[in-house]
């Protein structure tokens, strides 16, 4: 049987018509293991994007910490630090990863913790933008705008790809295709991101989760009796057909609004308050109505593409934190806030079961200094972490943890991965966006940087077939364990599992027979000779014609674990250098004092075996 043959099976399954170990395809839908078999590209359509933009440069240090460098992360903001012991210390995501990977998440954040081993929550390190000014009203214009630094545009990366997707809007919208508002935004105007060429946005804004009818009054005005004809005049049609257009749409959302119910309990006034010390005017969740606003929508089958919701108070220059504990105060609030009004929004989509159609994303402007200021807060700085939330993204941290100490000359964060890739990811794997439309949103150079943010199970127009469902790797005692695991081997002829120091140059480690049958299959491969430091592999799937397809690298990192002995001690004349090691280490370097403390010997020794034994004569 072709696999794609199966994948068409598989669809007709859905409807309830085959069976699979007693169990019909359609109960297993919602496992991603199994969602290759079934995935149907017409979904793509239905796919939402909602954005979660933390207004004021959000701190992603207090957010999210890297363990292994506590000690330089305290002596950087001792007066803000969140603590690493106590009932209010930091919460470890995964203890399961090296220690060099292993992140700290604020207290008040179990929530997102929750989420995360869900496998429904991913971690993107150190997103920003090169040659930062450090500006609010600058960095959202570049941020809206899907530009550099120095670039200036009248148009936003939404505006141009809906303006792609949905071609002349207003005039022939809302259509039978396409009832509902394009793009909605949470508020009382639209956002540059959401602007085309023309200047016309490409969203409407509301800020009255009950009556829609404001979404009228944002328009300006009522209709234009005549219009000249003239450029000027083309402009004011257009604006026309936006306010005729605007009481379609006010109605249409009402009635959504009406079909549609929320699942979950939201925070709100006296629900979910934040119970500990902070400002009166973070008590309340200002995320959560919201969200809740976006989900009621959702689940009244509004088909909007992109919406965008905002949680504001992200600009900490002072009392960042409570004076006499650091782990509450303003910036606990908003976290706090954030993590419960996610979980209640992912909990809603899940009962209504439309979480599958939907990913969440959170951005800020920048992130703040690493070094706090000395009034309980932090400044301006660069790169933070962004988030993402869904059964369709892939569960874990993308990049590595954050330096504390490999800094800008500003003593900010370095970046690692350039906003504009995880837009286009979100464009492209998720959304389903062709290098047309990518091109349209003028993100093509980043289709080669994507990041690897979305399962492959759902990945928007997979390449079939489908053979690695995943690739993993953990340590077990003095060895790398290497774990992979397929789906539909037909044609498939055998694995190679690759090795490398650089993560450039690989060399072959182990080669695996495949099964050639349809199923899932799952096989192993060990590394009982690690490197010291980062070891990376990659797996090559050889079909029997011999064409060959790479995955993804996957990496480790191991901890040089050494037996050195000098004797005898004291040294006279000569002595016996022994070293036994786990791993085969790099040259060492070995310098005697005497006991006034002046050097009497050094010298530089190749070790290239596990084990080394001489006697050096000084």
């Amino acid at each position: 049987m072709k696999r794609r043959n199966f994948l068409n099976i598989g669809k007709a399954a859905a409807a309830g018509s085959f069976m699979l170990n007693g169990l019909s395809i359609q109960a297993l839908s919602k496992s991603k293991l199994f969602a290759p078999f079934i995935f149907d590209p017409s979904a793509v359509e239905d796919r939402i994007l909602v954005l979660i933009q933390l207004h004021g440069g959000n701190d992603g240090l207090n957010l999210l910490l890297p363990i292994e460098q506590y000690a330089d992360y305290f002596t950087a903001r001792a007066d803000i630090a969140i603590p690493d012991t106590g009932s209010r210390s930091f919460i470890n995501v995964d203890g399961t990863l090296p220690l060099s990977q292993q992140m700290g998440l604020h207290p008040d954040l179990q929530p997102l913790k929750d989420l995360y081993d869900q496998d429904k929550m991913s971690i993107i390190h150190s997103v920003g933008y090169d040659n930062h000014n450090q500006s609010h009203f600058r960095s959202r214009d570049v941020w809206w705008m899907g530009a550099d630094y120095d670039e200036y545009k009248s148009s936003g990366w939404m505006g141009r790809y809906l303006d792609y997707l949905y071609p002349n809007y207003p005039t022939i919208y809302p259509s039978s295709e396409m009832p509902d508002p394009i793009g909605l935004e949470i508020g009382s105007t639209v956002s540059l991101g959401y602007h085309r060429a023309n200047g016309i946005p490409m969203a409407l804004a509301t800020k009255d989760p009950e009556n829609f009818s404001d979404i009228v009054s944002g328009i300006g005005g009522p209709a234009l009796s005549t219009i000249p004809d003239n450029h000027y005049g083309s402009r004011m049609g257009l604006m026309n057909d936006l306010f005729d257009n605007a009481e379609d749409y006010a109605t249409q959302l009402q009635s959504r609004w009406n079909a549609g119910a929320n699942y979950a309990t939201y925070p709100g006034s006296g629900i979910l308050e934040y119970p500990n010390e902070s400002p009166n005017n973070v008590k309340v969740n200002s995320l959560a109505w919201q969200l809740q606003t976006v989900a009621r929508l959702i689940n009244g089958g509004c088909k909007t593409k992109i919406y965008l919701v905002k949680h504001t108070g992200f600009d900490t220059h002072d009392f960042q934190v409570d004076g006499n504990d650091p782990t509450v105060g303003r910036h606990a609030a908003l976290l706090y806030h954030l993590a419960n009004a996610v979980k209640a929004f992912q909990d809603d989509l899940e009962i209504s079961q439309n979480d599958e159609k939907v990913v969440t994303v959170t951005f800020s402007e920048f992130g703040r200094r690493v070094a706090a200021n000395g009034s309980y807060g932090t400044d301006h700085g660069t790169a933070a972490p962004m988030l993402a939330f869904g059964p369709a993204v892939k569960g874990g941290m993308i990049g590595t943890p954050p330096s504390i100490t490999n800094l800008d000359s500003r003593g900010n964060l370095m970046i690692q991965t350039d906003y504009r890739q995880v837009f286009t990811t979100l464009l492209s794997d998720w959304l389903g966006a062709d290098e047309t439309a990518i091109s349209a949103t003028e993100f093509t150079p980043y289709l080669a940087q994507k990041v690897d943010l979305i399962e492959n199970a759902y990945l928007a127009n997979p390449i079939l077939p489908v053979d690695l469902l995943s690739l993993r790797a953990y340590q077990e005692g003095k060895s790398n364990v290497l774990v992979w695991k397929t789906a539909n081997e037909l044609e498939l002829s055998h694995f190679i599992l690759e090795k490398s120091k650089d993560g450039s140059s690989f060399e072959p480690l182990c080669r695996v027979e495949a099964t050639g049958k349809a199923g899932i299959y799952e096989y192993d491969c060990i590394d009982d000779r690690p490197y010291v430091g980062n070891n990376y592999y990659r797996l090559l799937s050889v079909d029997i014609d011999g064409s060959t397809k790479i995955s993804d690298i996957v990496s480790l990192y191991v901890e040089p674990s050494v037996d050195l002995k000098i004797f005898p001690n004291p040294v006279a004349d000569e002595f016996t250098l022994s070293i036994k090691n786990d791993v085969i280490l790099p040259n060492i370097y070995i310098r005697l004092m005497d006991t006034n403390g002046r050097l009497v010997f050094e010298r530089e020794f190749a070790v290239k075996n596990t084990s080394f034994e001489d006697i050096i004569n000084i």
